[in-house]
């Protein structure tokens, strides 16, 4: 199986990344190819909503989404690993769901349906509900592009700077991979 972590934090060593390695670790162990994103790093800009993209599924802005959908078309599985920041997703995860509108032809039919979706978050209040708006929107992206969701991890009462998330924080990520795999 082949698997795209599409790592939304601009933290390599916060939390998020915690979850991801735990997550990735699993898999590479079974020996299935990972491969992260780490967005922050990369050049993205807004979905301009022209629809140009539709057609043929190709964005007419030129930047990294290029290579973003050449890696999520060629996955089985694709991990949206964010903090949530106002209830959401980081902006840089949010630019690669709105692009993600090149998936879609004209009737807005998916051209990844099928595929497996996974969301790991984290966030800084002790309120398990914070990460609900996000996870509304996860699930109803992937409804529209046809994805199968295959479970969430979300991790409350982060620390800023971050500390060594709780085991059982961990145990649920490692049995959500294992039950992937």
């Amino acid at each position: 199986m082949k698997v795209l972590v599409l790592f939304g934090s601009p933290r390599k060593k916060g939390n998020t990344v915690q979850l991801v390695n735990a997550f990735s670790k699993i898999l590479k162990d079974k020996g299935h190819s990972m491969k992260m994103l780490y967005l922050n790093d990369m050049n993205l800009r807004p979905c301009q909503g022209c629809y140009a993209c539709l057609k043929e599924g190709i964005c007419r802005i030129n930047d990294d989404m290029k290579d973003i959908r050449k890696f999520i078309a060629e996955s089985d599985l694709i991990v949206y690993a964010t903090p949530i920041y106002w209830f959401g997703p980081s902006g840089q995860l949010k630019l690669v769901m709105d692009r993600s509108i090149a998936f879609m032809d004209e009737e807005y039919n998916s051209r990844i349906k099928g595929k497996k979706a996974v969301t790991l978050m984290t966030f800084a209040s002790d309120e398990k509900d914070t990460c609900q708006p996000a996870l509304d929107m996860f699930k109803k992206t992937f409804d529209l592009l046809g994805l199968k969701y295959a479970g969430s991890v979300e991790v409350p009462a982060c620390a800023d700077p971050p500390v060594a998330l709780k085991k059982t924080y961990i145990d649920k990520t490692t049995k959500l991979a294992r039950s992937l795999a």
